[in-house]
């Protein structure tokens, strides 16, 4: 079995991006603490089912998508469920292929 990696970018504007300043903060640095899920607390999706664009009634205007073409195979990836997922496990015909986000 092959195994090929694709490295994609998703350009947003430059007005998209987080502007962090850690200098202000209303907590004590002391009592922050380390958090969220534990390893692998994040499920990878496998075998994603994938509906015609027409039928995406999910997807809002504004909602942005990671789009892969493949072997001739279009697919696009809401990044709002790609948030909470992180990584797809996909195949592109018989190639398989791992989303990353």
């Amino acid at each position: 079995m092959r195994i090929q990696i694709l490295i994609l970018l998703l350009l947003l504007p430059p007005t998209a991006h987080a502007d962090w300043d850690f200098s202000r903060h209303i907590i004590p640095r002391e009592q922050i603490q380390a958090g969220g899920p534990a390893k692998d607390g994040i499920p990878a999706l496998t075998a994603p089912k994938f509906v015609p664009m027409a039928k995406a009634d999910f997807l809002g205007a504004d909602d942005q998508v990671l789009g892969v073409f493949h072997n001739g195979i279009a697919r696009a990836y809401p990044t709002r469920i790609l948030s909470w997922h992180e990584l797809v496990n996909d195949c592109f015909g018989d190639e398989p292929l791992l989303v990353s986000w």
